[in-house]
């Protein structure tokens, strides 16, 4: 077998030799394709993620788990991450989108929780077969999560061009566990029994890890159907039952370590488990449970069958573990135990087949350098401002009915958003509000990835995701506890992608800092691209927070007339790059770099600002796609019989009126409320304008300058609820 069969290069078989002292057989180098993957190893990302910070005074558990976990309240701990599925969506969407719920479904409940809620992340193209992609994903994330019990409770998705052959999909699920129950990968002990539960093993998914997920796409079709075997197939019903068999032998304490079945399958899992827990692994083949007949060393191995869990279990708690996970129709099959020497040894029907250091293996991988030059021409190369048309009603109405401003219920109404009972803000909200029966604190949970604002500034784009999902969870009154990262791009051996993933990575950085937000762990996929054109950098952040008043959310609505309209924190000088206006004049621009050190300072005094004003309400929607424009419809007619008269006095009113510009949050208060809101804001430090007001005929009245526009409820809804690609 050649190293460019198992996706690894001339460079990094020698090095495999240097380290083993020795050639590796078939089998091994299979391991290493695996393990020493793009998407196994991030040995292209590793050392750029090290700029991220990742300490809070939340954190319990950071990067190198399964998933990351903060402390909520007292014993009760939150573990979430993010994780994308990419390439098998765009190769079979429905088993794509499906499998990646699945996979990170059981690295939340690899940690001890219970999975509580989803999120999703996606990006398609504009045209017809990335209609179908969508169809295929959405049904894939409905099917899973409905069937498994867990809400897809929020979630985001985007249409450009650049998405059209590279579709994403990244999911983040959010668990609630005890402290007891706390689980890792890191506890394995010498002597201890190695257990697989789950599916039977079969064929596929087979080089998942190497050859899909860490390669590129060509354009041709026969290329992409041959990658059809490489996708997993999901069975939620069984993943149902191994997430509560898993849960329970946690439970009785008798479970060392655990970790799932995901990349690499059973390569993956007993490599890094050994790997962390600084232990070897001898594994007997003849002990999994097999789907298929005649499966040899290497298919076993390396399937990435779903559905499958790792147990490390000592003798003497073996039999309480056994009955937990009985008494879900599942079997508890030894496969082999934990050893000291730094080794993993697999055998089949007797015989030593593969030998190999988990310390090469799962920590040998070279890893590269931060490389602070690479694609420096594109970063510095500045885009031209984006100048404002004349305003109209044409221009309203195409932002309304732009892809990446339409409403969503066609994607959310297809998902159980309201299982498990915990949902008081579910996708039809900017952010979800989750109120937990085990704690009196709730669950604010926000995603956000614009790929437009990175698109010209990657680093603009990063910052960018991360003020606007903190702003999220901050305009709920809930303290941002941590955050996970899905950062999307090319491929990182072209200097100009690397430096895109390089700027968005310290964007990311930059603003997690400056908020003190720690980034608990998360997901890097790279090689989105096809024929080399890359997909737009897209980092997507979802953060975590904790909620005071759950069952008492702040409104984002207005049903009452004659309130009045304000803006907090405008935009001193309102700039259209990177906002969809811009997208849709094909002008794309520059977003606007975030002033995070601002930002920062600001976001706690609007808080307060609406905290003062809490007892007698208001409602507020963060400016986000579509601008002012669109938060002030979704703040009053698109959801309630209310409409809106604003009066602008800007030069520029459609800068103010589609500027996308971080951190401007729209408020609706009653009359008798303005004085004191101004004090409020006035004493905080924040600066506000009025907009207008409410009103009782449900329509937009728009004055600017010499122009009026009125437009009605029913102009703005056929716009809005246009589900078909334009």
């Amino acid at each position: 077998m050649k190293p460019e069969e198992v996706g690894l290069t001339a460079q990094e078989y020698d090095e495999i030799v240097r380290q083993l002292g020795r050639t590796p057989n078939d089998l091994e180098l299979g391991l290493f394709g695996a393990l020493w993957s793009e998407h196994c190893s991030y040995k292209s990302s590793k050392s750029a993620l090290a700029l991220l910070p990742h300490a809070g005074p939340a954190v319990v558990t950071g990067p190198g788990g399964n998933a990351g976990v903060v402390r909520l309240e007292g014993e009760w701990l939150v573990a979430f991450k993010v994780e994308s599925h990419n390439h098998p969506s765009y190769v079979e969407p429905v088993q794509g989108a499906a499998t990646g719920v699945g996979g990170i479904i059981r690295d939340v409940v690899a940690m001890g929780a219970r999975p509580i809620a989803l999120l999703d992340s996606l990006r398609f193209g504009e045209d017809a077969p990335s209609q179908r992609l969508l169809d295929g994903v959405v049904e894939g994330v409905g099917n899973y999560g409905n069937s498994i019990g867990v809400p897809t409770v929020g979630g985001e998705v985007y249409f450009a061009p650049a998405y059209a052959q590279n579709p994403l999909v990244n999911v983040m699920c959010v668990g609630l566990l005890r402290q007891a129950h706390l689980m890792s990968a890191s506890g394995a002990r010498v002597g201890s029994g190695v257990y697989l539960i789950g599916q039977p093993t079969g064929r596929d998914g087979i080089h998942g890890a190497s050859l899909l997920a860490s390669q590129d796409f060509t354009a041709e079709a026969e290329a992409v159907e041959s990658m059809r075997p490489t996708v997993q197939v999901g069975d939620p019903f069984t993943g149902k039952l191994l997430m509560e068999a898993t849960l329970a032998a946690i439970a009785t304490g008798g479970v060392e370590a655990a970790q799932d079945l995901g990349a690499a399958g059973l390569t993956s899992a007993s490599a890094e488990l050994a790997y962390r827990s600084g232990v070897g692994m001898e594994l007997d083949l003849d002990g999994v449970p097999l789907r298929e007949s005649a499966m040899t060393p290497y298919e076993i191995m390396l399937s990435e069958t779903q559905e499958r869990m790792l147990l490390v279990v000592p003798d003497d708690q073996l039999g309480a573990v056994r009955a937990a996970v009985a008494h879900w129709d599942l079997t508890l099959h030894r496969i082999g135990r934990v050893i000291a020497p730094d080794v993993l040894r697999v055998r089949w029907h007797g015989q030593v087949v593969a030998e190999l250091p988990p310390t090469v293996l799962s920590g040998g991988c070279p890893i590269r350098p931060l490389d602070r030059t690479a694609g420096q021409e594109v970063v510095r190369t500045a885009s031209p401002a984006v100048a404002s048309p004349d305003l109209d009603e044409a221009l309203i109405l195409k932002v309304l009915a732009h892809p990446d401003c339409r409403d969503r219920a066609y994607i959310y109404r297809r998902y159980d958003w309201m299982i498990q009972t915990r949902t008081v803000f579910g996708p039809e909200h900017d952010v979800a509000v989750l109120q937990l029966r085990e704690t009196a604190a709730g669950l604010t949970l926000a995603i956000s990835g614009p790929g437009r604002w990175a698109a010209a500034d990657a680093w603009a784009g990063g910052a960018g995701a991360v003020a606007r999902a903190v702003l999220g969870v901050m305009l709920q009154d809930s303290e941002p506890m941590g955050m996970t990262d899905g950062i999307n791009c090319g491929n990182p051996d072209r200097p100009a992608v690397y430096g895109q993933f390089r700027r968005l990575v310290e964007g990311i950085a930059d603003a997690a800092s400056a908020f003190g937000v720690p980034v608990t762990g998360g997901n890097v996929s790279f090689h989105n691209e096809t024929e080399g054109r890359a997909i737009w950098p897209t980092g997507i952040v979802g953060v975590v927070g904790r909620h005071p008043h759950p069952s008492r959310p702040w409104a984002d609505r207005v049903r009452v007339p004659g309130w009045r309209l304000v803006l907090l924190n405008p935009a001193p000088r309102p700039d259209l790059g990177g906002s969809v206006l811009a997208h849709a004049l094909g002008q794309l621009g520059r977003y606007p770099a975030p002033p995070l050190e601002a930002l920062a300072a600001t976001y706690p005094r609007i808080q307060a600002t609406l905290r003062a004003l809490a007892p007698e309400g208001f409602a507020v929607r963060a400016i986000l796609d579509g601008g002012l424009l669109l938060a002030l419809a979704k703040l009053t007619l698109l959801f309630t019989d209310v409409g809106v008269r604003v009066k602008l006095s800007d030069d520029d009113p459609v800068a103010r009126l589609f500027s996308e510009e971080v951190g401007q949050v729209v408020v609706a208060l009653a009359p008798d409320q303005l004085s004191r809101f101004a004090q409020q804001a006035e004493q905080a430090g924040v600066s506000w304008m009025e907009l207008g007001e409410t009103v009782e005929d449900p329509v937009v009245e728009l004055a600017a300058g010499s122009g009026r526009w009125r437009l009605r409820r029913d102009q703005l809804r056929q716009a809005w609820q246009t589900y078909v690609h334009g």
